[in-house]
């Protein structure tokens, strides 16, 4: 790296940040560089830093990589939902990979694993089925989008390729009905409407709009509705949501419906799934069903066993393994989704499984203290990873088997070492390309318990 002036460095870039960001050092300090690739010398200005880690951002490209490609979005570079679009798809691939191989080896000291190439799309455009839009007002206009890259300001036209074009056209008529109808929009200074969330069928093209308020937000929310199902009437309920936080919040404990349901149905495989607003459900449906089948794979099921799928959610994973399990035992805090997983077995007619409402890290340790031993435990946590009471109590009933799901590679190290330390050996390491375009990967890694 060279000093050019007072305020730019020249940076080589020598890798990548767990976001995708490029990675090179100014004076010795690492600095991580949003649109920069892996080979490429950039003239680089500091923005921040944060625990010893530069922030930079790119000036000048001195030389491009061949990978370097135009984004297709306009508005790419204030926007934090994409952090790739401007590296070529199969160099995306590429560089997940690497993120993960080098953040098992950083971070859970796992080496000399085989660590498959990423499972990616065909099409890796408009494949996303939910949508949490902020909701911001500029000049007395309301408008929808996602915040810019570390702010709480709202860029709007966000991720028009990454939904459907029919998401794509609601989204905008939404900012002109708020805007008609004057919605109070929430500030850091005011309560009123906070978020939009949007789920849509891609088995069926149904739509749920939910609005997520801090305060009173409007009173003609069924003259609203109703005009949002005329207009778009493959939108099959609106719902509201109250959560206090007043900007950037999510659902609320209750849900109210104003039109129609608060439900959809969706199909992964072929199995149906009912899906509500709280529910978790993988927002890209070709790729779930990628990762799902290579969950079951790894579970090496012959019939036998007694599955526990913690973190299940509406079931999605549960129901793939009832085919080859004897039994599965699905782990769930959100109430909603459990009624929602318990729907979709009785849907599917899959009479092999049983659902318990509360924390996995709760449940587990207790089903190890009454005796029951399962054969296979499959985990899919949020992206703070397992609790070490639940890591403790899969290790303590010995289950052969232990297939983990993540969606962040720094936790799974941590988590897989652990697992490493108790007694189990990472067999296979498979990246899927959940989230095209954005820094973020899914990873599905198969353990085996070794003999004493």
């Amino acid at each position: 790296m060279t000093k050019e002036n007072k305020e730019t460095y020249k940076v080589n870039i020598t890798g990548y940040a767990h976001d995708g960001a490029g990675v090179g050092r100014i004076d010795g300090q690492v600095v991580f560089v949003p649109e920069a690739i892996k080979g490429e010398d950039v003239l680089v200005e500091v923005i921040g830093k944060n625990k010893g880690i530069l922030r930079g951002k790119i000036k000048k490209v001195i030389n491009s990589s061949d990978e370097r490609t135009v984004p297709i979005c306009k508005v790419y570079s204030q926007c934090g939902g994409c952090q790739l679009q401007h590296v070529s798809y199969n160099a995306q691939l590429k560089i997940k990979e690497d993120i993960i191989r080098d953040t098992l080896k950083r971070i859970g000291g796992i080496d000399n694993v085989a660590v498959q190439p990423v499972l990616g799309m065909e099409n890796p455009w408009s494949y996303r089925n939910k949508g949490n839009f902020q909701v911001g007002e500029k000049n007395g206009e309301a408008y929808l989008g996602f915040f810019e890259e570390g702010s709480h300001q709202i860029v709007s036209y966000s991720c028009q390729h990454l939904f459907s074009p029919e998401v794509t056209a609601l989204v905008d008529f939404l900012g002109d009905l708020l805007t008609r109808y004057k919605v109070k929009i929430a500030s850091e200074d005011n309560l009123g409407l906070c978020n939009v969330l949007i789920r849509e069928s891609r088995d069926n093209g149904e739509i749920i709009v939910a609005f997520i308020y801090s305060g009173v937000y409007s009173d003609k929310l069924n003259i609203i509705s109703q005009e949002i199902i005329h207009t778009f009437p493959k939108t099959v309920g609106i719902c509201q949501s109250k959560n206090t936080k007043k900007v950037g919040a999510v659902l609320g404990k209750s849900i109210e419906i104003i039109e129609g349901k608060d439900w959809i149905e969706d199909k992964l495989g072929t199995f149906i799934y009912t899906i509500s607003p709280a529910s978790f459900f993988q927002v890209n449906n070709a790729q779930a069903e990628v990762l799902y089948e290579k969950v079951l794979e790894y579970a090496e099921l012959t019939g036998k066993e007694t599955v526990v799928d913690a973190y299940c959610g509406v079931g999605t994973i549960s129901l793939f393994l009832a085919q080859k399990a004897k039994k599965v035992i699905g782990i769930e805090i959100v109430s909603e989704a459990v009624t929602d997983a318990r729907k979709n077995a009785e849907k599917n007619n899959v009479y092999n499984v049983e659902f318990i409402e509360g924390r996995a890290e709760t449940v587990m340790p207790q089903m190890a203290r009454s005796g029951e031993k399962p054969n296979v435990v499959v985990v899919d946590p949020p992206r703070k990873g397992c609790g070490r009471e639940l890591l403790d109590s899969i290790i303590a009933v010995k289950s052969g088997r232990v297939v983990y799901v993540s969606c962040n590679p720094a936790t799974l190290a941590r988590d897989l070492r652990y697992l490493v330390d108790g007694g189990y050996a990472v067999v296979e390491v498979q990246p899927v390309d959940m989230f095209p375009w954005s820094g973020h990967v899914e990873t599905v890694v198969r353990l085996q318990r070794q003999n004493p």
